[in-house]
């Protein structure tokens, strides 16, 4: 290469959808708009570069700040659940839990202390007992891992969880953490309720 050449298009090959099936969306969306009082909004069906996709006509900005209200009134619900979330949180004094987030669709955790790992599967009925250094090392945090995996499972919550476990790291000194996955909002519910359900301190 010279350098002069451009970048490589990223290819997907995730399933495209048919003209049929955007057309479809298309549709419902427009239904969707039209019940809350933005037909003026018309979704349009648009191939000509080979992939249909869905093109929304230019509006102005009454109707712009109309969708924009709509869009926010349907994510408020989930704000809420993340209220409720971090509350729960903290009447368990778990003081390093990440502050849940409202992320797109999903709902984002982060990381996690081994010690608050091994605290949430308590919580969550995992049977106590496990004593830990002050820097877990990589059996111990895999025990705790394992705990908090049953945990979730077994409260209907962890199946649908991911979990990454990140040893201790003697180059940058970094504590050994668990990482929990993003979350959808039924997810979210459920975490919830068997937060709520569990004694607090």
């Amino acid at each position: 290469m010279t350098g002069n050449e451009p970048f490589p298009r990223r290819v997907s090959l995730a399933r495209q959808p048919t003209r049929r099936e955007t057309g479809d969306a298309a549709v419902t969306l427009y239904q969707v708009l039209d019940d809350a009082g933005l037909g003026d909004i018309r979704p349009v069906l648009d191939d000509e570069k080979g992939v249909p996709s869905i093109r929304l006509h230019s509006i102005d900005a009454e109707a712009a700040t109309r969708l924009g209200h709509l869009v926010r009134k349907g994510t408020e619900e989930n704000f809420l659940l993340v209220d409720e979330l971090r509350r729960a949180v903290r009447a368990h004094d778990l003081d390093d839990f990440p502050a849940p987030e409202v992320c797109g669709a999903k709902i984002a955790l982060g990381e996690v202390s081994i010690r608050t790992a091994n605290r949430l599967a308590c919580i969550l009925g995992a049977p106590p007992g496990l004593e830990l250094d002050e820097t877990p090392d990589w059996p111990e945090s895999k025990e705790v891992y394992d705990r908090l995996d049953a945990a979730l499972r077994a409260s209907d919550v962890g199946v649908f969880v991911g979990m990454w476990l990140h040893s201790y790291c003697r180059r940058c000194e970094g504590d050994p953490a668990i990482e929990l996955g993003s979350i959808t909002v039924d997810v979210a519910r459920r975490l919830l309720k068997a937060l709520q359900g569990a004694a607090c301190p």
